[in-house]
């Protein structure tokens, strides 16, 4: 479904609105999706991710590369720090490909140098720049917005190059106790028991998948 979409005004001047949105980005288990052309995402748990429709143009897409390897009993997901990618797209549909990791040793290879490309829907690919927003040090949440402007004005790969203008400042997260986690790398996004249910639900059989959908409506 068409979704309408509301671009910040820092966007305004390089991302127009226009009468139809003609870009379809199509998500899959790897991408994490956070903030797309001056919005926040909330990638879905249980289920395929939505599409997500974009306009003609400049796009720039702030993510986080996630896989997972089953270890005996246990799941440990490998998650990279936030990518930032900007390339040009018309009327067309776009997909990211990863390259298949054996392990979690090999995937995390990934974040010190991420390799991937960006296809449209005949296939071929799409030329795109990249960064990532480096968080000092530890953080629970983040304001992506208001990180993806400060990168904007920068001369960093996949900025849109900005003037300067004041950003809001957020009042700080009050300190939260944090249980055991298997991720590696960054806590931020998705936690790690929504990672685990969303992993473990997809693995369930069509019955199973109904008892716990009823459970948690019964709550």
């Amino acid at each position: 479904m068409r979704r309408k979409l509301f671009l910040s005004s820092v966007f305004a001047a390089l991302l127009p609105l226009s009468a139809q949105a003609d870009v379809t980005l199509h998500l899959n288990d790897n991408v994490e999706l956070l903030a797309y052309n001056g919005q926040t995402h909330k990638s879905s748990v249980f289920g395929k991710e939505d599409t997500v429709v974009l306009q003609d143009g400049t796009q720039q897409l702030a993510f986080r590369y996630v896989t997972s390897f089953e270890e005996g009993k246990d799941v440990t997901f490998v998650r990279s720090d936030v990518l930032v990618v900007k390339f040009d797209a018309q009327d067309t549909d776009v997909h990211f490909e990863f390259p298949e990791y054996l392990n979690k040793h090999q995937a995390r290879k990934f974040n010190k140098n991420p390799e991937f490309t960006i296809k449209d829907a005949s296939d071929n690919a799409i030329a795109f720049e990249q960064g990532k927003l480096i968080k000092s040090g530890f953080q629970l949440s983040r304001d992506y917005l208001s990180k993806l402007q400060r990168y904007n004005q920068t001369d960093m790969p996949a900025s849109l190059n900005l003037e300067q203008t004041p950003v809001a400042e957020t009042a700080p997260a009050k300190p939260v106790t944090r249980s055991t986690k298997v991720v590696v790398n960054d806590s931020e996004g998705i936690n790690e028991e929504e990672y685990q249910l969303h992993y473990w639900f997809q693995k369930a059989d069509a019955q199973t998948k109904a008892r716990f959908k009823a459970f948690v409506n019964a709550q």
